[in-house]
């Protein structure tokens, strides 16, 4: 019999809000009063949730929810930065051009018992492939055909080096207008209120410490201060969307994202040097990604010199601009291009044109505005007379995104776990601001396999149609008395294993 907590704390405060930009993952408007529902289990471990949404793994709404679906439901592969994919329900992955053969492992079962089939992948493919998290990354499948109860076989409409990245959907059965998993952990409900109970059909069960796991409800609570303090939650995320971070605990882990901050560049606007394909060259291989990234985003960021992340496993062997910047090499750049003469103020120009730049931000997180501060330096070291264009809406910005008057602006972009870059190099796409034309044609190229990835880099580092900086990573505050808990692309990977070290 589990052990039920009767006792409820009724508390009556305001905290700070505290919410994300993204509409889609914004939690529960919240109360001045409310009552503090305690977990209806009794464990050491209490995760996070709102019971304003639902467990469904291809349309929950809420961010919470959504950390939750990982430990609950499985993929193929999880999607790591290298783009190699961590098998999970899968044992292989053969690419051959635009066929993708996948084995499932033998022997496999859902948290019902039920045997988990080729079948029960292919329905949920079509779940993901209609849902708003997966679309975007299953768009380029083709086709999806069942060879036998083991194996699957995917037709691409392009080579995509990434896609075992791209097959981390959930993989689950329909059973009464329910979805069931195999992940590590199922849903379970004493009084109507959920907790995570142990799948004992999962292949690694023996090996879990947390037969049971608490689910907090956070609906209608104003932020996490008081439940993690209260060590009514284990952990919180903080995905940085506002520069409104909390430091709630002295233990704190970084998880991988697929999100790209990065300089945009205008290379369209007569009336900026960044129009000039030396200029813009110069700039890419001259400034240091390592100090931009250490110094924003409170230092949570991998820097990259490439679209894609820094240790995909394509890019072995490729030549490309270092992460920490050549200084003198692109000085040597400058001058060769007749920018050669530095007046009193140190601002460098061909005797006509001085290296005059300006760089547009939306300063609704301020987080952003640091990372302009950060590359303005840089650019001041390359001789470059700098000015921060600050607008305080996301409108305002847009507005002038579109007028055009910019050398440079700060942008950030949730990337597909495939890297799919057709925000930046398609007619529509939304976010191709300042992209040099023909950029187009060259990263179509590439997707369909008629030139190699060092060719795109090459064409890349040419035209430089934006400046990569780092992929971000979100912020997660840890109980400092559990152990276990380690940085991953998954925020719960380890949870089975996390335990609490009880004072004596």
């Amino acid at each position: 019999m589990k052990k039920i907590i009767a006792i409820m704390l009724i508390v009556s405060f305001c905290f700070t809000l505290f919410s994300c930009d993204n509409d889609t993952s914004k939690e529960p408007e919240t109360t001045e009063k409310y009552v503090l529902p305690t977990p209806v289990i009794s464990s050491d471990i209490s995760l996070p949730y709102t019971s304003a949404a639902d467990f469904n793994p291809y349309s929950t709404t809420a961010s919470l929810n959504r950390d939750l679906i990982p430990v609950i439901f499985e993929p193929l592969f999880f999607a790591t930065s290298d783009g190699k994919g961590e098998a999970v329900l899968a044992t292989t992955s053969k690419i051959d051009d635009k066929t993708v053969t996948i084995k499932l492992k033998n022997d496999l079962k859902f948290s019902d018992g039920t045997e988990l089939l080729a079948s029960h992948v292919k329905k949920s493919f079509e779940n993901a492939k209609a849902s708003p998290y997966y679309s975007a990354q299953l768009s380029n499948v083709l086709d999806f055909v069942i060879i036998d109860n083991f194996t699957i076989r995917l037709s691409l409409y392009s080579v995509d080096l990434l896609i075992n990245n791209a097959l981390n959907f959930p993989i689950a059965k329909e059973k009464k207008g329910e979805y069931i998993g195999s992940g590590k952990y199922y849903v379970e409900y004493f009084n109507e209120k959920p907790y995570l109970e142990i799948n004992k059909y999962h292949r690694d069960y023996s090996e879990s410490l947390n037969q049971q796991i608490a689910l907090y409800d956070m609906a209608g609570i104003t932020g996490p201060v008081y439940p993690f303090k209260a060590n009514e939650i284990s952990v919180y995320k903080n995905d940085l969307s506002r520069a409104e971070y909390l430091n709630l605990s002295s233990e704190t882990i970084s998880v991988e994202t697929d999100s790209l901050v990065y300089i945009g560049v205008n290379s369209h606007w007569a009336g900026s040097v960044t129009s000039i394909a030396t200029i813009r060259q110069a700039i890419n291989m001259g400034i240091d990604r390592t100090v931009i990234s250490a110094s924003s985003y409170l230092g949570q960021g991998s820097p990259t010199a490439t679209p894609f992340k820094n240790d995909f496993y394509a890019l072995d062997g490729v030549e490309r601009v270092s992460l920490k910047g050549d200084i003198e090499k692109a000085v040597k750049l400058l001058e060769k291009d007749g920018f050669d003469k530095v007046n009193s103020d140190g601002i460098r120009g061909n005797g006509g044109i001085n290296l005059n730049v300006s760089i547009l931000v939306c300063t609704e997180n301020q987080y952003k505005l640091t990372v302009a501060e950060n590359f303005k330096t840089a650019l001041e070291k390359l001789g470059f007379s700098v000015s921060i264009n600050k607008k305080d809406t996301q409108e305002a910005f847009l507005l002038s995104l579109s007028e055009g008057y910019y050398s440079f602006y700060v942008g950030e972009v949730m990337l597909t776990p495939n890297c799919d870059l057709d925000s930046f190099f398609t007619e529509g796409g939304s976010f191709n601001y300042g992209v040099p034309a023909d950029m187009f044609s060259i990263y179509s190229s590439y997707k369909n396999g008629e030139i190699e990835i060092a060719e795109f880099i090459k064409n890349f580092e040419s035209y430089v149609p934006f400046i990569p900086l780092f992929y971000r990573k979100d912020v997660v505050s840890v109980n400092p008395n559990i152990s276990g808990v380690g940085e991953s692309y998954k925020m719960y990977s380890t949870v089975s294993d996390w335990k609490l070290n009880k004072a004596n």
